[in-house]
């Protein structure tokens, strides 16, 4: 069994690469395709999230249990999904894209399996 200290070691090392992967998400939506169009995606809103969220998946929540996940989050919540393997690396690359990624999390048109 892990001691406390452990745990929280380990939370942090994943928060640490929660973060360095939510970063690629955002600026792939903000910059995409030829005309460089930014299409919304804020990093800092995002890593606000990172301790809160990385807390809740690997340290709180179980399968049945629902969160709901805000917008400014999404980038988190998917990276989490990604390192779950509940999504492929591929995906990554693709929100707020026509059958990519959702910032509102939905069933219908994420790749991975969400019940909000």
């Amino acid at each position: 069994m892990m001691t406390e200290a452990t745990q929280l070691d380990v939370l942090r090392q994943i928060e640490r690469r929660v973060l360095w992967l939510a970063t690629p998400i955002v600026h792939h939506a903000n910059r995409r395709g030829e005309t460089d169009v930014k299409v919304g995606g804020h990093q800092a809103s995002s890593a606000s999230m990172a301790s809160i969220m990385t807390a809740l998946w690997f340290g709180h929540i179980c399968g049945e249990d629902k969160v709901a996940v805000k917008p400014h989050a999404s980038p988190v919540y998917h990276e989490i999904k990604y390192l779950t393997g509940e999504l492929v690396r591929s995906d990554l690359t693709t929100l707020r894209q026509r059958g990519g990624l959702q910032a509102y999390p939905s069933r219908t048109k994420d790749p991975d399996v969400s019940d909000f």
